[in-house]
């Protein structure tokens, strides 16, 4: 599962959830960081913690979040990662709308 931002400026966008992340402002998120040195986000409630987690690739005309997960842990449950991506797409459009044209969804 996976979101596409449609962007001008992919870089400004993830720049922006970095900060908003880092500032507390979005304090139901936190970003966390993978053995390759990868930024991913998640959900920090103890229900949706590290479990399905977007992590984004930057292109030149968009940042596609793609639903990662630990492999400790293994692959989540569809459900699982439907709730997240629902999460993630709320936080996006309230708090990011200006910095994307439009976002895609796909399973």
């Amino acid at each position: 599962m996976e979101i596409h931002a449609i962007t001008a400026k992919p870089e400004s966008l993830i720049k922006a959830i970095n900060k908003a992340i880092t500032d507390g402002k979005l304090r139901t998120w936190a970003i966390v960081t993978n053995d390759k040195k990868e930024n991913l986000y998640t959900h920090i409630p103890e229900q949706w913690n590290g479990k399905a987690m977007p992590k984004p690739y930057i292109f030149i005309d968009k940042v596609s979040f793609k639903i990662s997960w630990w492999n400790k842990n293994g692959e989540p449950e569809e459900s699982t990662k439907g709730y997240i991506l629902g999460r993630f797409t709320e936080v996006l459009m309230v708090h990011f709308r200006d910095h994307f044209e439009h976002l895609e969804t796909y399973k």
